[in-house]
């Protein structure tokens, strides 16, 4: 029998909202990516990217995550998390450099919600 579970103090949620990250590299560099958000809860998130070299455990990321429109207010939230985890997604029949990995953030504060019509 297996005993392991999650153990977790925020529930998480499945989305795909468009992702902006503003971050440094191992090297120094500084990067923007636009990417998707794909789960995201009250203490972290996780996005995929297929720039694997950018990130690194322990890294310090900007992140603005866009919220769908309606016809009265646009929106965004943002807010800073630390890389926590890194994994190969599996894609069958993809090449090497095309291959997506997926990023798992523990966030610093929580998120700020802001409005972009304003």
């Amino acid at each position: 029998m297996n005993n392991r579970f999650e153990k977790r103090d925020f529930d998480r949620f499945a989305i795909e909202f468009v992702l902006d990250v503003d971050a440094e590299d191992a090297e120094g560099k500084i990067f923007n990516e636009k990417t998707v958000l794909k789960n995201v809860s009250g203490e972290g998130a996780c996005f995929v990217t297929r720039q694997a070299g950018r990130y690194f455990l322990g890294q310090l990321l900007d992140m603005t995550i866009f919220l769908p429109g309606t016809s009265e207010v646009n929106a965004f939230m943002k807010g800073k998390g630390n890389v926590v985890r890194i994994d190969q997604i599996n894609n069958s029949g993809a090449g090497e450099k095309n291959q997506e990995i997926s990023i798992a953030v523990k966030f610093d504060t929580p998120l700020n919600f802001e409005r972009s019509d304003m």
